[in-house]
């Protein structure tokens, strides 16, 4: 799962500062970003998509709290089962589009097999008809 997708599924839409509208020293509109590190998990903060290029520094957290330490170990075990999970389901997707090239190969051999034997039956056919006249 992407960081943006974690990010929209741990977005309280009641949250109001969800709806604030901060902009960085470029002009850019900053959204609400959620930090999967291991020392902030699932702490909310807002940086420039700049950040550290360009002289860039603006980063704000959403809060001055940190997160009890229960929380983020649950949180960092979570994610890393999040993680584990993608790569089993992309590992899964990858045999099934292999073995799907393989039966589109088994069946074009099939076919080619099947009009070469169309073709033999169709020349042996048309040399039987050459002889009886």
């Amino acid at each position: 799962m992407s960081n943006a997708m974690l990010n929209r599924i741990c977005n309280d839409e009641n949250d109001p500062l969800l709806r604030v509208k901060l902009r960085c020293k470029h002009g850019d509109l900053l959204s609400m970003q959620t930090s999967w590190s291991e020392h902030n998990p699932a702490r909310r903060f807002w940086s420039c998509s700049r950040y550290r290029e360009d002289a860039c520094n603006f980063f704000r957290w959403r809060d001055r709290e940190d997160v009890d330490i229960r929380s983020k170990y649950v949180i960092q075990r979570l994610a890393k089962r999040i993680k584990e999970l993608e790569e089993v389901l992309a590992s899964y997707e990858s045999r099934v589009e292999s073995n799907q090239v393989d039966q589109m190969k088994v069946q074009r051999k099939e076919e080619a097999q099947y009009k070469e034997m169309v073709e033999a039956q169709w020349k042996e056919e048309v040399q039987w008809k050459k002889k009886a006249q």
